[in-house]
């Protein structure tokens, strides 16, 4: 049975919103996985007007920030079962034409990592934009603050033992330590480049030296957390609220329990435990303007704040019945800038 779309305006919306998209080219999205797509559908479904645009398409002229973008319109994926269904043709493209930022009340970046030069000029023009017209989720300040894979160490008591070096030796003798550890680059995404470093192993100094690059660049390793044989959880944080969760487990022949890597879905909730970690960190979500995150979480560990494009919501509401793009487009409505709010 396939689930029919509908749309559901907020009761206080009394008009449509611009909502403005930064995200890599569409044709390279999965419109059946990726949570950019499933927003822009929730924000088209509730009556808002969808615009995309690129990092490289923002700019400023005349002390305004502006975007070379096009209108979308989208033919939204349907629920058949627990699958997404999706057409081949699943958007269209208006012309493109330049947009000052100032004129929208969202703005969600939303590009893939690396966070490279391009990404960082992308957030220092987003950074002009005036907050009390328009809301940049997340905060392009906080975008460049908040290491995906360094910012749990915010509060180190909520992760495995961590080490960040790039000195060989120490990586070492602290493996030697643990007996096993997982090493993942600090600018990594979808597992690339994790590798899984074991005590004894005689590749392990090759391993090490590769990975830091003789020793020039920090890595980050983490104590082996042996509940990642049940898989990790990605949950959903809003606001820093915690609104849904999945279960990620690896592929075979795989440790690695990221959805780009093979890992199949499974469905998970929103427990205790989630809150009370949220709980711990949303201070630090908070004054960092980060609003819309996933967590990943191993066990009772944390491991991931992922913030610059976090996924997950199409797998959860196919899983779990939710409605979470909707919840995040809610969210926005209800805490848009006040010149669009009722008088």
């Amino acid at each position: 049975m396939t689930s029919q779309r509908t749309i559901a305006r907020h009761p206080d919306t009394d008009s449509a919103l611009d909502m403005l998209f930064v995200v890599d080219e569409l044709a390279t999205l999965l419109p059946s996985h990726d949570t950019s797509v499933a927003l822009m559908e929730a924000a088209q479904l509730r009556g808002h007007r969808v615009l995309v645009t690129s990092a490289s398409g923002l700019g400023y002229q005349d002390g305004v920030v502006t975007a070379r973008c096009q209108d979308v319109t989208l033919r939204p994926a349907v629920l058949h079962g627990r699958r997404w269904i999706t057409d081949r043709e699943w958007f269209q493209l208006g012309e493109a034409y330049d947009y000052p930022l100032d004129e929208a009340q969202v703005v969600f970046m939303r590009t893939d990592p690396p966070v490279d030069a391009e990404y960082l000029r992308a957030t220092y023009l987003l950074d002009l934009v005036d907050p009390d017209r328009t809301i940049v989720i997340n905060s392009p300040k906080g975008l460049r603050e908040a290491n995906e894979h360094l910012f749990a160490l915010r509060v180190p008591e909520l992760s495995p033992p961590t080490l960040v070096s790039a000195d060989a030796r120490q990586i070492r003798d602290t493996v030697g330590d643990w007996g096993r550890a997982v090493l993942k680059p600090t600018d990594g995404m979808a597992g690339r480049g994790v590798l899984i470093l074991a005590a004894g192993d005689p590749n392990l100094a090759s391993i090490v030296d590769t990975a830091t690059d003789r020793g020039r660049v920090q890595v980050l390793v983490q104590q082996w957390v042996p509940a990642c044989a049940h898989g990790d959880r990605r949950v959903i944080v809003l606001d820093g609220t915690p609104i849904g969760a999945v279960r990620r487990i690896a592929g075979e022949d795989e440790f690695r329990c990221n959805m780009a890597t093979g890992a199949a879905a499974v469905t998970d909730s929103v427990t205790d435990l989630d809150r009370d970690i949220c709980a711990e960190l949303a201070p630090h979500l908070r004054a960092h303007g980060l609003v819309f995150v996933g967590i990943d979480v191993i066990g009772d560990r944390l491991t991931e704040v992922n913030v610059t494009s976090p996924t997950g919501l199409r797998e959860i509401d196919a899983l779990s019945g939710t409605q979470l793009a909707e919840d995040v487009v809610a969210w926005v409505e209800a805490n848009r800038p006040a010149r669009f709010r009722r008088g």
